[in-house]
């Protein structure tokens, strides 16, 4: 099988992917690609990134393990201050997207995490500064 019949074959399995698995229409599709870093085109895509958007799309589970359980031992970190901050999975999303153009933390680099955590900490501790203000006797 030559290389532009593998990469086509590819395509048809991501689209199917996105139909059966996701239900996604075809411009919900293109920015999630878009935040992923993989462009608007599939046919754009060599076949080494058609492989690597396809895994991400099997492996991806909608349902199973808590959220927060998809995330490294930082990112962990991160979960417990984003609650602390109330902060919803939603609005994490919304951040990394308009700030990074990334979709989720394992997509952060290390400098990008660091500059998530302090964002947390920073409201984390502005919160509590505001509570202990309100009620100073516990």
């Amino acid at each position: 099988m030559t290389q532009e019949l593998r990469e086509r074959k590819l395509r048809q399995e991501i689209h199917a992917l996105r139909v059966r698995k996701f239900h996604w229409p075809v411009e919900g599709f293109k920015f999630i690609m878009n935040g992923l870093g993989f462009g608007e085109s599939l046919r754009a895509l060599p076949e080494e990134r058609l492989l690597e958007l396809k895994s991400i799309m099997i492996n991806y589970r909608k349902h199973g393990r808590p959220y927060e359980f998809t995330y490294d031992k930082q990112g962990r970190y991160m979960f417990s201050l984003m609650k602390q901050a109330n902060w919803t999975d939603n609005d994490l999303r919304a951040y990394l997207l308009i700030h990074y153009r990334k979709s989720h933390w394992n997509l952060l680099t290390k400098k990008e995490r660091r500059a998530v955590i302090a964002m947390f900490q920073y409201y984390v501790k502005k919160q509590t500064n505001k509570d202990h203000k309100e009620n100073p006797h516990g």
